[in-house]
């Protein structure tokens, strides 16, 4: 067990070094510890202005309103007070997978870029609501388009028997004015006319991010880039010393028990007695989305 807990802390230690990165399968690493990742960002905070509700405070940081109004439940997130600190979710650990192309974490509602050198961009999403999910697999970006029409599905329709067939490039078009397909899929990543909606499962299923990032992304991202969608309520990090553990909601219903889902990587490492279990307990419930020190490496 000493040797193993050797090559834990040794391996660590490079990731941490070379904000690199052992080779990892798509939806998980080859070796357990791989799967143990590193950080990236820093916590931040927003001091309220009068008038501000939550919503807003996402839309400066474009981050998710409901990362933000999780991390600040004792917050009225339409009235908040004015002078109050909101605690922002600008840190994360990295998800278990290759650091290549996009990679889209269904649970925390962000998008990790991995197209750039250096840490990747993180970004805030919107994803597909427990009727429609937003569809778990490897994709690659098929055909982009701008200032798109939107071709309004037949169960859509349905639904909203208001709707034209076709919703030409506009401010009334949802799709924003950048397209980006998942595959062959009818799926996209696009962006919106409807800002609140980023940090929430408000889709029928496609990926959608606030209009001037989506098209920041557009610009940068080719055809053909990798697409991972990864279904992961619970990642595992490390600094090097310390265990991180950041838990998410489980929008879609997925996991029978969450708490031994949190505890099933640490387990298979027998990392167990290193935690402190009343925190992990905590963490798992409250389910804040930033990074939680809940114990020590050997």
């Amino acid at each position: 067990m000493l040797a193993q807990g050797g090559a834990l802390v040794a391996a660590l230690a490079i990731l941490a070094a070379t904000a690199g990165w052992a080779q990892a399968t798509a939806f998980g690493a080859d070796e357990p510890w791989q799967r143990i990742r590193p950080l990236v960002g820093t916590d931040s905070e927003h001091l309220v202005e009068p008038g501000e509700t939550l919503h807003d405070v996402a839309y400066v940081h474009r981050l998710g309103f409901e990362g933000i109004r999780r991390l600040n439940r004792e917050l009225d997130p339409w009235i908040p007070p004015a002078g109050s600190v909101v605690r922002l979710p600008t840190r994360a650990v990295l998800p278990a997978v290759e650091p290549e192309g996009l990679v889209i974490n269904v649970p925390e509602m962000r998008l990790y870029d991995f197209t750039s050198a250096g840490d990747p961009r993180v970004l805030a999403v919107a994803v597909g609501d427990p009727e429609d999910p937003t569809p778990v697999s490897r994709f690659r970006v098929g055909e982009k388009r701008v200032d798109p029409v939107w071709n309004v599905p037949k169960s859509i329709r349905a639904e909203r028997p208001h709707l034209p067939a076709q919703v030409p490039a506009g401010p009334d078009n949802p799709l924003g004015t950048r397209w980006m397909t998942l595959g062959a899929t009818s799926y996209g990543i696009h962006g919106t006319n409807v800002k609140w909606s980023i940090g929430r499962g408000s889709t029928h299923g496609c990926v959608r991010l606030y209009g001037d990032v989506m098209e920041s992304l557009f610009e940068r991202v080719p055809k053909g880039t990798p697409v991972a969608v990864l279904y992961e309520p619970y990642k595992w990090g490390s600094d090097g010393q310390t265990l991180y553990l950041e838990a998410h909601p489980d929008p879609y219903d997925r996991i029978p028990n969450h708490f031994e889902a949190a505890l099933a990587l640490p387990r298979q490492l027998d990392l167990l007695p290193r935690l402190d279990l009343d925190l992990v307990w905590e963490t798992v419930q409250r389910a804040e989305g930033v990074p939680t020190p809940v114990g020590t490496l050997p």
